[in-house]
């Protein structure tokens, strides 16, 4: 029986009056709620349908009614709305709440209402049950959850159906003695039924019926900071559809809907199985790999799982290439796994399992050549039967992905299972009234779709200049900012903008955040922060980029900004920030979306138009499935039980319509098919056909498109070729790519054509033998001749010991080496005319002798005279990966050069310090042992200096480390921030891991 319309109206009501609740709108936009007036009648009604639809049996019947009913009894015991109620028992209620989202497959939600009211506040025995197993809590002497604790750590099923009859015969013995006693009973007899099919022991038993199997992966579940005692809906799906089978699977569900948990789950069930195997993790992101270490990586290791994380740098420091094969797990960047390659040729047949995160980015423009060349020649692996498990939140054709990597139509498993609702809203200006109301759920019709008015108006849209003038807010980036900081009194706000500098940009934004902000100071976020928190934050940045640099300033009042030309040990202080919780306002890229779990309530999109050099104009729209996967960062399960996104301007609500709607969104073609498809619409408009002398003609950034087919080609051919054979070889290996596969006939002779065309650029290399050489040595055909024709690999500095900064190697390297080079040059221009700045080959030294002496960002931009933004691309990208790239192929082509040539060590890691920014081979250490932040490792690297400790190599420092590390750690305690010791203190407690390698 479904609920009345009245009850329907008021549940969606009170929905509505929660929002005007958190963004604390105005009194007299509250009155037209009905409910309210009647509020003693609305709860009467919702706990008499609470009854009713325990009382059904199919409970997937009426999931949605379940979770009605749930939202509309959490408003009477939730801090800031139960105040306008009275007679109600606020934490008996938040139970019948809690237990209808669980009932309702919201578990994640039932978790966070559950844990607003302690157990201690319950005096009958099954509330108090009641309450620790929606909070997942087995501590105390219930007899209830004595028997449930049996239960979990053993999987006998008998105790928990002794369980619940033991539940029925007391519910009806207290039928006519307490209503509420019996109400209790009957809900904890509804969710112990559902609870005896749907746990972690149940669905683990279903696809491999062995406890001994399962117990130690079950036990590490329930002993987790959250507890996890059952799966997902979409989770559950993904176990009986095969995903333990051992056959290639691909998956898609949500961000946030546990893919990563399904991960570890199939780890741990491989190892279990075979303690020697060997995992390949393929995690595009650097952040999404540093994140997996500290947490996939910690999580398996205390199953016994060994594991190995790497990323960053192209060429393997000594370090990883002695690692790497010891471990049962490597995750790793596509890009840092191949470099791998180039080193050990065949170590890629030690895996036998293959897992793809983040699989949309298979056409992503920077990481997804890489991406789709290792799948197409792993998949293509004759001499290994190997499986691959694709994940992906947000890929419409990954029925085609799953088929080309081997899948079955019964092994592709979606679901569209989000454990927190999303809603949608968007900004428009009010009629009669200066001001804007949100539009909620315009996609729905009422009651779910209602107005949020009054949600900016009057002083709201004024900034003071004076006790008498202010100016008014009219522009977007204000609008955008005003609207994210109205949104903190809900939680934490994400303000996302494609750009990160201009007034689409970050830092422009940024800038106007701080001046509303510190404009009106009763509109703070500093009641947000954990005391001293804050002064934490500024004491990091200021030494990190000086007082007055943006970042510092506004992490004073409590805002932060998050993009990526900031270095990896920078990002992390912020998403940690936002992870635990004591920062209210972050603006951001998408960097902060790269696979990352942060607990954001609310996501405003300042726009959905990026920067694009080879659209009309240089302007296109963002990705539809790149919009999804941002927005699927509002609302985490666990840390909310609801997300919103905010549109603040009219130019993007077609946009967000579409992708609420899932109109156009963008199949993945894979990265070579792009490529090809620009270069060939370029010659299409200019009318040029496509010939081998016509592609030599073309303009530098097309030409190094082409180096990505040339690229593509030495990858996918093998070390031995036979020129006879070639052209042959070619067509059968451009077949193994996703971009061939599912291509139309037109585009695949475009590939065909153009593949011909550039694999006689090989030719002449392959005839003389050194294509081994050149595919080893992980560079393009033009880099590599130039390098082939420019450095003197015979020259003495090779055979010699030197300091890494001696002025001989730098001579050698960088002003008679690296700085002579073309691409050098080409890159130096590119970088001079984006930046709008001053730069030639000598300031680059300076701030390279800078950079590796142990500077910081202020000093480099007083010393080089320029911006802090500019020095930041410099450092981070300009020389961490342009030249840093360089210089790894040089050194690797004067090892591959020299027959029995063993390379020195400071050769071997030279240009990992110059990433990383370091001098020495123990700073390395302590960064390849897991110590990412740069103040840290050069401090605590200053006081073994000056100790009595010998560096020797890696497991010399480790082994000092673990027995006086926390004494050390003290010892430099005063000479560290804040935030660097507590980094420093974790790093020294996560040495005792012995499975993270």
């Amino acid at each position: 029986m479904p609920a009345s319309r009245q009850l329907n109206t008021w549940i969606a009501e009170s929905g509505s009056w929660q929002s005007y609740i958190d963004f604390k709108l105005p009194e007299d936009e509250r009155a037209q709620y009905s409910f309210l007036s009647q509020y003693d009648n609305f709860f009467l009604s919702l706990m008499s349908r609470a009854i009713e639809l325990l009382k059904v049996e199919d409970k997937e019947s009426v999931v949605e009614e379940l979770l009605a009913t749930a939202k509309g009894l959490e408003i009477f015991s939730l801090y800031e709305k139960r105040n306008q109620f009275t007679g109600v028992n606020y934490s008996n209620n938040i139970l019948y709440a809690a237990g209808l989202y669980y009932l309702s497959n919201y578990p994640a939600s039932a978790w966070i209402l559950s844990k607003l009211y302690p157990r201690k506040n319950y005096e009958l025995e099954i509330d108090q049950f009641i309450s620790g197993f929606l909070q997942r809590d087995l501590t105390g002497a219930n007899e209830h959850t004595l028997v449930l604790k049996r239960y979990l750590e053993s999987g006998s099923l008998r105790l928990l159906r002794m369980l619940t009859k033991q539940i029925s015969l007391r519910k009806e013995a207290t039928f006519y003695d307490d209503i509420e006693n019996y109400f209790s009973h009957f809900l904890v007899e509804t969710i112990l039924t559902k609870f005896i099919d749907d746990n972690i022991w149940a669905d683990l038993l279903n696809a491999h019926n062995d406890p001994d199997h399962w117990r130690a992966y079950v036990i590490r579940n329930i002993e987790k900071k959250v507890p996890v005692w059952s799966f997902f809906p979409s989770q559950k799906l993904a176990i009986q559809k095969g995903i333990l089978s051992g056959n290639t699977c691909s998956l898609q569900m949500p961000t946030s809907s546990g893919k990563t948990s399904i991960s570890e789950l199939i780890i741990y069930d491989e190892f279990k199985r075979n303690n020697e195997c060997r995992i390949l993790y393929l995690a595009p992101y650097r952040a999404l790999a540093s994140e997996l270490k500290q947490s996939l990586a910690v999580s398996l290791g205390e199953l016994g799982i060994t594991s190995k994380t790497i990323f960053g740098g192209n060429l393997p420091t000594q370090e990883e290439r002695t690692s790497i094969s010891e471990v049962n797990l490597l995750i790793s960047t596509p890009e840092k796994f191949m470099a791998v390659e180039d080193i050990f040729p065949g170590i890629s047949q030690m895996f036998t399992t293959i897992i793809c995160d983040e699989g949309h980015l298979l056409d992503d423009d920077s990481r997804g050549l890489s991406y789709e060349l290792l799948l197409s020649r792993l998949k293509s692996s004759p001499d290994v039967k190997r499986r691959f498990i694709f994940v992906s939140a947000i890929i419409p054709n990954i029925s085609t992905v799953n088929s080309w990597l081997g899948g079955s139509d019964d092994s592709l498993i979606t679901s569209d299972y989000r454990p927190t609702e999303l809603e949608y809203g968007f900004l428009k200006k009010m009629d009669r009234t200066n001001g804007y109301y949100l539009d909620i759920n315009p996609h729905k019709r009422r009651p779910y779709n209602y107005q949020l008015y009054k949600y900016l108006f009057d002083d709201e849209l004024s900034i003071p200049i004076s006790k008498t003038k202010s100016k008014k807010i009219t522009s977007k980036k204000g609008i955008s900012v005003a609207v994210s900081i109205k949104a903190t009194g809900s939680g934490t706000v994400a303000l996302f903008a494609p750009h990160k500098r201009g007034n689409t940009g970050v830092e422009g934004l940024a800038a106007e955040a701080l001046v509303q902000l510190t404009s009106k100071p009763e509109n703070g976020l500093l009641k947000y922060s954990p005391a001293g928190y804050l002064n934490n934050l500024t004491e990091y940045f200021s030494i990190v980029f000086g007082n007055n640099y943006l970042l510092t300033e506004c992490s004073r009042i409590g805002v932060l900004f998050h993009h990526g030309d900031f270095p990896q040990n920078v990002r992390e202080i912020v998403e940690d920030s936002l992870r635990e919780n004591k920062i209210r306002f972050v603006v951001c890229t998408n960097t902060l979306a790269e696979g990352v779990n942060l607990p954001i309530k609310t996501m405003v999109l300042h726009s959905t138009i990026r920067f694009n050099p080879y659209a009309l104009g240089n302007y296109s729209p963002l990705k539809i499935r790149d919009l999804k996967n941002l927005v699927g960062r509002a609302g985490r399960a666990g840390k909310e039980t609801k997300g919103l996104v905010i549109i603040p301007h009219e130019d993007d609500f077609n946009r967000i319509n579409d992708l609420i709607l899932e109109n156009n969104v963008e199949p993945v073609k894979g990265q070579l098919y792009n490529i090809v498809h620009l270069i060939t619409d370029v010659l299409e408009r200019k009318r040029l056909p496509i010939t081998a002398d016509i592609l030599d003609s073309l303009s530098e950034q097309l030409q190094e498109l082409l180096d990505n087919i040339d690229i593509s080609l030495i990858d996918l051919l093998a070390e031995e070729v036979e020129i006879a054979k070639l052209d042959v070889l070619v067509n059968e290996l451009v077949t193994e790519t996703l971009s061939y596969y599912q291509a139309s006939e037109n585009e695949k002779k475009t590939l065909n054509n153009m593949f011909g065309l550039r694999v006689n650029k090989l030719r002449p290399i392959i005839e003389r033998g050194d294509f081994a050489i050149l595919k080893n040595s992980g560079t393009n055909i033009r880099l590599y001749e130039e390098i082939m024709e420019h450095f003197d690999f015979d020259d003495e500095i090779w055979n010699n010991e030197f300091d890494p900064l001696d002025s001989i190697w730098l001579k050698y390297i960088l002003e008679n080496g690296v700085f002579k080079l073309n691409r050098f040059n080409t890159n130096l221009k590119s970088f001079v005319e984006e930046n709008r700045c001053e730069l030639d080959s000598d300031k680059v030294k300076n701030a390279i002798l800078l950079w590796m002496n142990g500077n910081w960002y202020e000093k480099m931009s007083h010393d080089l005279e320029l911006e802090t933004h500019q020095v930041l691309r410099l450092i981070n990208s300009f020389i961490s990966y342009n030249i840093q790239t360089v210089i790894s192929s040089v050194i690797r082509l004067k090892e591959l050069n020299t027959k029995e040539y063993i390379l020195p060590t400071q050769l071997a890691n030279w240009s990992s310090y110059l990433q990383h920014g370091i001098n020495s081979q123990l700073q390395l250490d302590l960064i390849e042992l897991g110590l990412i932040d740069r103040v840290a490792v050069l401090e605590l690297a200053k006081f073994l200096n000056q100790s009595d400790y010998q560096h020797e190599d890696y497991k010399t420092i480790k082994s000092f480390l673990l027995f006086n590390g926390v004494e050390i750690t003290e010892a430099i305690r005063e000479r560290l921030p804040v935030i660097s010791y507590h980094k420093l203190r974790t790093f020294i407690n996560r040495l005792n891991m012995r499975n993270i390698l």
